[in-house]
């Protein structure tokens, strides 16, 4: 395969997006994320073989740890316990310097910097998204507080379906630079998708999960912080968690950065990310994120979830989302970021574990392949606790 291969129309779709999700900053405009210049947060190493694990697939089947990995277009996989990394794993050409696409892993970490600022009271819950974007006054977001974005309780008009080229998504995918203009009527950039937003029902009635609420942080983020969302993330987390590598965001026609979906980072970094939350927030014994913060991630509405989520919630029946987080299992406290391909970053406070799946899935959905996933991560845990 070669960029020329590559286009706008075809990059997410297989073949093709194993190549192009290692490779994103070769096929769109992106704006780097700074490590700043203080020390790399070095892993301690308690490395184990874990492939022949046995697990039970979602359809019944009998599988190892090996055979999931093998089975789920895997790119990278690292596994960190109480610290340790205990397996580190590259796959279809990715290294350990290579930025992967995030997906919606992207949404976590942008909402990071949200509850950093709220710890700092430079922003609201409660307050109206309005109050900081006026922009949005003649949008669907009009009435709408910053909670309901949070939490993905708007009531704006905007169907998160991602294979229907008709459908309010594709229009950003178009905004976002993802996708190539359809027409002359198609909104130039996020922003000015953002102000064209309808409404649909009253804000805060249910959760109804949509890509674009988290662009409206970004921009709340942007306008509060005075600076872009890139260097905001860079300054307040990417350069305290001990970061190996810059990572990097797509940006728009404008400069503007996707905060739904465009990170790109490496695998270790990921893992450093995700071992900080598993820490409250501390990194070397200084506070990063809001504890606070990270503990609203680890419960959400169950029965609302179980709504949109029923095969999930059926295998999962304590899963929620909160604070731009899955909740995997409330009553524990797990919880996930998780992106479309088969990116997830899963924390188990309880255990001490933290794994990150980097992915390529033919599909953008896949509950196989998704509860498979969980169900080898629950394996390994299983494993490691009773080592």
């Amino acid at each position: 395969m070669t960029i020329e291969s590559i286009t706008l129309a075809n990059w997410d779709a297989p073949p093709f997006n194993r190549w192009s999700f290692l490779n994103m900053s070769e096929i769109l405009p992106v704006a780097a994320i700074s490590r700043g210049e203080g020390p790399v947060r070095e892993y301690r190493e308690n490395r184990c073989n874990l492939d022949g694990i046995a697990l039970t697939r979602v359809n019944g089947g009998a599988a190892t740890v090996r055979e999931v990995l093998d089975t789920t277009e895997t790119d990278g996989f690292l596994v960190l316990h109480r610290g340790e990394i205990v397996c580190e794993e590259y796959f279809n050409g990715m290294a350990p310097d290579t930025l992967h696409l995030a997906q919606s892993i992207s949404k976590s970490v942008t909402g990071t910097l949200v509850g950093i600022f709220i710890e700092r009271g430079l922003i609201d819950r409660n307050a109206s998204v309005t109050d900081y974007l006026p922009e949005l006054q003649n949008s669907g977001y009009a009435g709408a507080t910053v909670e309901h974005v949070i939490n993905m309780r708007t009531g704006v008009k905007f169907t998160e379906d991602y294979t229907d080229p008709d459908a309010d998504f594709a229009f950003l995918d178009r905004a976002a630079g993802w996708k190539e203009l359809k027409d002359e009527d198609d909104p130039k950039s996020i922003h000015d998708l953002l102000v064209s937003i309808e409404g649909q029902r009253p804000h805060g009635e249910f959760f109804q999960y949509r890509s674009i609420d988290t662009d409206v942080l970004a921009w709340i983020c942007e306008r509060v912080g005075a600076a872009s969302l890139t260097e905001l993330i860079g300054t307040e987390i990417w350069s305290r968690i001990g970061a190996e590598y810059d990572a990097n965001f797509t940006v728009d026609r404008e400069g503007t950065a996707l905060a739904d979906g465009g990170l790109n980072a490496t695998l270790r970094d990921f893992g450093r990310f995700g071992q900080m939350y598993l820490d409250r927030g501390f990194v070397n014994g200084r506070q990063v994120a809001s504890a606070n913060w990270i503990d609203g991630c680890r419960q959400g509405d169950t029965e609302a979830f179980r709504v949109l989520y029923g095969d999930f919630a059926a295998h999962y029946p304590n899963a929620g989302y909160s604070n731009q987080w899955w909740v995997v299992d409330g009553r524990r406290g797990v919880y996930s970021a998780r992106g479309v391909f088969g990116q997830f970053i899963y924390i188990d406070p309880e255990l001490e574990l933290v794994v990150v799946k980097l992915s390529t899935w033919p599909t953008f959905l896949d509950t196989g392949r998704g509860l498979d996933t969980y169900r080898m991560v629950e394996a390994i845990a299983a494993h490691l606790t009773q080592a």
